[in-house]
C-alpha cells in the first residue's frame, strides 16, 4: 500500500509528523501533510492490465519560509528515489501558501506514483 510507503519514507524528515488530509490542532512544526488528488487504473479491451497510479498532493508546512522551502526539497529527494515500494513518475511545483491566522508557511508538490 503506498500510503504506508510514504509514511516510511518521508517519517524520518520530520520525526514522524506525516499526516494524511489535515494535521491535528496544535502539531509540531515542520509537518508534512499528505492529501490524494487522484487515483486511476489501466484498461485494456480485455478488461484491467493491472496497472494503477496515485497522485498526490504533498505540502511542507514550517514556521518561517525557509523552513518549508527546505523540508520540501528534502522530501523531493526523498520522493523521487526508486524503490520496491513505489516511483515517482512525475512531480509539480504548486504556488506557496501563507496562512495568516497561524503563520504558517507551506511549499507543496503534487506527484504521480506508480506501485
Amino acid at each position: 500500500m503506498i500510503e504506508n510507503s510514504l509514511i516510511d519514507r518521508l517519517s524520518p524528515l520530520v520525526d514522524g509528523r506525516v499526516f494524511f488530509g489535515v494535521a491535528p490542532e496544535g502539531a509540531a512544526q515542520p509537518r508534512l501533510v499528505i492529501q490524494t488528488v487522484s487515483g486511476s487504473t489501466g484498461f485494456t479491451l480485455s478488461g484491467w492490465d493491472g496497472s494503477c497510479d496515485l497522485t498526490i498532493q504533498l505540502a511542507a508546512w514550517g514556521e518561517s519560509y525557509l523552513q518549508a522551502l527546505t523540508l520540501a526539497g528534502e522530501a523531493f529527494n526523498a520522493m523521487t528515489i526508486d524503490g520496491e515500494d513505489f516511483t515517482t513518475g512525475g512531480a509539480d511545483r504548486l504556488p506557496d501558501e501563507f496562512e495568516d491566522d497561524t503563520k504558517l508557511f507551506s511549499v507543496s508538490w503534487e506527484y504521480t506514483l506508480q506501485p
